[in-house]
């Protein structure tokens, strides 16, 4: 006499439902990452059938997206560049572009330009704000110098313009 295997609903297994082909295709979906491990569970207990696992990815299970997200499943996301280029970048800058900081954060001591928020934490945390005001005052002294030097040579020109023309009215 043959005995029917889990014949008895108490023994049976959700698992016992689906057929061994599927159980293997669902096994094979899970290892190469086409569906979620909660669609591969659903798919076992015959909740959801191996095609409609597979139509919602390996993001989202039966209830919705998935709880945990792999850090290799994530896709990049890209921000403006924060020298106000445009340009979307992963991190902080185009390359070279943190220079740029350096030239907006001078403007911004002088007075020229404003700075976002953004940026404005971001020369403060870095330092090149305070690189940038000791960038200026250096620049305002050589200024100032080289006009001292200027003024003074102007006034040496105007002494002998005016000796020469004293001279010319004595002869």
């Amino acid at each position: 006499m043959m005995q029917e295997r889990n014949a008895n609903p108490e023994t049976t297994t959700p698992e016992a439902t689906i057929h061994p082909m599927t159980r293997k295709a669902a096994n094979t979906s899970l290892a190469k990452r086409a569906i979620s491990p909660d669609s591969h569970k659903a798919v076992l207990a015959g909740a959801l059938s191996l095609e409609e696992a597979r139509s919602l990815g390996r993001n989202a299970g039966p209830a919705g997206p998935a709880v945990r997200v792999n850090k290799n499943d994530r896709t990049p996301t890209k921000t403006p560049c924060l020298c106000g280029c445009g340009e979307l970048v992963r991190r902080n800058f185009k390359a070279g572009h943190d220079q740029r900081m350096v030239t907006l954060a001078k403007a911004y001591v002088r007075g020229e330009a404003d700075l976002t928020d953004e940026q404005m934490e971001y020369v403060e945390i870095s330092g090149k704000l305070d690189r940038a005001r000791t960038q200026v005052q250096k620049e305002e002294r050589k200024r100032q110098e080289v006009a001292a030097r200027k003024a003074e040579a102007q006034r040496r020109k105007e002494g002998r313009e005016a000796e020469a023309k004293r001279r010319n009215a004595e002869k």
